[in-house]
């Protein structure tokens, strides 16, 4: 299944979210803060290839996560700065998005405004619905 990062500031939702992802056979990272999640992806963005290093010393482009779940009311940074923050960057431009929020329908379009490859699951969600989500984003980046 997917590696798939959660910035989730709730740590009741993103505990159950875990599990539930979890559970259906992904490997999750919870992020409980918008500068921990952008310092982890943008720390993982270069790191050696096994194969690679073993034929030449080259570097390529690796996250530590194939999607992220974004809330989009978060603590300090909100989740359109955090989208911006990731727009900005090559590596990070095309990460598979899914806003899971209980956002407005305004605050959501100016999300899919910048990411309008991102998928949607309004809280509260249905853990089909969030497996789901997950399949679609990646099956269309």
């Amino acid at each position: 299944m997917a590696r798939v990062g959660l910035l989730e500031d709730n740590d009741r939702v993103a505990k159950l979210c875990a599990t539930m992802l979890n559970f259906a056979g992904h490997q999750v990272t919870i992020y409980g803060h918008p500068r921990e999640c952008l310092q982890a992806l943008f720390a993982g963005r270069m790191q050696h290839s096994e194969k690679q290093a073993a034929q030449e010393s080259t570097k390529v482009s690796v996250l530590p996560v194939e999607v992220l779940i974004l809330d989009l009311h978060l603590p300090d940074i909100t989740g359109l700065e955090v989208l911006h923050h990731l727009q900005s960057h090559p590596q990070t431009r095309s990460l598979p998005l899914i806003f899971c929020t209980a956002a407005t329908d305004s605050e959501v379009a100016s999300a899919l405004k910048i990411a309008p490859r991102a998928g949607l699951v309004p809280k509260p969600f249905k853990l089909q619905t969030l497996v789901s989500a997950i399949s679609n984003v990646l099956q269309t980046a």
